[in-house]
């Protein structure tokens, strides 16, 4: 059995999927994965290459790609995930992140709510990957008729207050409504909160798109912010694949491969509703919160404070479906995430997203794709 090593900075956030994906692939391989998280250690790579001889290496640790990696992984076929530029114009083997479709899902969300000018706010420095978010989404704002708003100011972890101050006299500059499209959810938050102390509405005002789905930052936001979710276990099973063929031959043109996003994940900073009935907002993002914790119509209802029909004429004026269709929408969506995972038992998705009895889900399953879980899963992208 071959041994691969898989080193990252920390087993943490997009790392976590990666590795799965990695591992997904490694069992068709017959591979054994060993990770190396480089910031716990107190060795040198080297030391640990030469334990493991590796047949192979992915390296997701852009810190590490200049200058460490061209000592350590000369001879060794190795993929760079997400790498940086200097390691790019190597023209090594390389998987990233495609900004194009990240772009387009930010713009079709922001168009929707009709608003009136567009924005990016950067990094706090012109990486790779914030700038080829920033320039994907001028061009499609662009070619769409419009003109896009960057904020590319460089600032520090140092200087968030004058990083801070800064944004909000440039968000009060645009005309509104305007749709932002920040580089990550740590930018899309600082956004939400800068709309705050200017006095904007989110989304009224300032819609907020950001990337990555991070639940801790985009729920825990000034407003909670609706985020890309970027395909990691995607990126994992693109990487062991081009491996595959590194490990194969050796003298094999090095290329470069993309992944994208796996859907975005709506939250109050793009859901304008028709006449902002402060109630209906808040209940919908209970629902959206709690539906997978068995939330009730009729707890919808209380909250409203209104007799059942009135409550309900209410929530479908603004939203378009019942309390209860918004629920089981809201399940339905986490039973999708759910089946994509190759090894996650079917039996138990009912009772993970909120439903009593299986057989509900199944024929609502049924009733909305036209599929059976098992049809649906088996015919899923991978």
């Amino acid at each position: 059995m071959k041994t691969i090593t898989f080193i990252t900075d920390l087993h943490v956030g997009s790392h976590v999927a990666a590795l799965e994906g990695v591992y997904e692939r490694a069992r068709a391989y017959g591979w054994h994965v060993v990770e190396i998280e480089y910031e716990r250690t107190n060795r040198p790579l080297s030391d640990y290459i030469r334990t493991w001889n590796p047949a192979g290496c992915i390296l997701s640790c852009s810190s590490l790609t200049e200058p460490l990696a061209p000592e350590v992984f000369r001879k060794l076929p190795t993929v760079y995930l997400d790498p940086d530029e200097k390691t790019l114009s190597r023209k090594c083997n390389c998987v990233v992140c495609d900004p194009e479709p990240l772009a387009k899902l930010a713009v079709r969300e922001l168009e929707n709510l009709g608003c009136a000018s567009y924005g990016y706010v950067g990094w706090n420095e012109p990486t790779a990957w914030s700038e080829g978010r920033r320039l994907a989404f001028e061009k499609l704002v662009s070619g769409a008729g419009g003109k896009a708003r960057s904020f590319t100011q460089k600032w520090t972890a140092k200087d968030r207050i004058g990083f801070h101050r800064r944004l909000v006299k440039w968000l009060r500059a645009l005309p509104s409504p305007c749709g932002i499209f920040a580089a990550n959810d740590d930018t899309a938050c600082q956004v939400a909160e800068a709309c705050s102390f200017a006095g904007l509405k989110s989304p009224e005002d300032i819609a907020i798109v950001g990337v990555d789905n991070f639940d801790i930052i985009c729920e825990n936001a000034a407003t909670s912010l609706t985020s890309i979710e970027i395909d990691f276990r995607q990126a994992g099973r693109v990487c062991a694949d081009l491996l595959a063929q590194a490990m194969e031959n050796p003298d094999r043109k090095p290329e470069t491969r993309t992944f994208g996003p796996s859907r975005i994940v709506r939250r109050q900073s793009t859901r304008r509703l028709k006449t902002y009935d402060s109630r209906i907002a808040r209940a919908l993002e209970r629902i959206r919160r709690e539906a997978c914790l068995g939330l009730k119509a009729a707890d919808i209802v209380a909250d409203i404070g209104a007799a059942r029909r009135t409550a309900e004429m209410r929530f479908r004026a603004e939203t378009g479906r019942s309390i209860l269709e918004e629920i089981n929408a809201t399940r339905l969506e986490h039973a999708f995430e759910l089946l994509k995972k190759p090894n996650y038992p079917i039996s138990l998705v009912a009772g993970e997203c909120g439903w009593q009895t299986d057989a509900y889900l199944k024929r609502l399953f049924k009733r909305t794709t036209g599929l059976t879980m098992r049809e649906w899963r088996n015919r899923a992208p991978t």
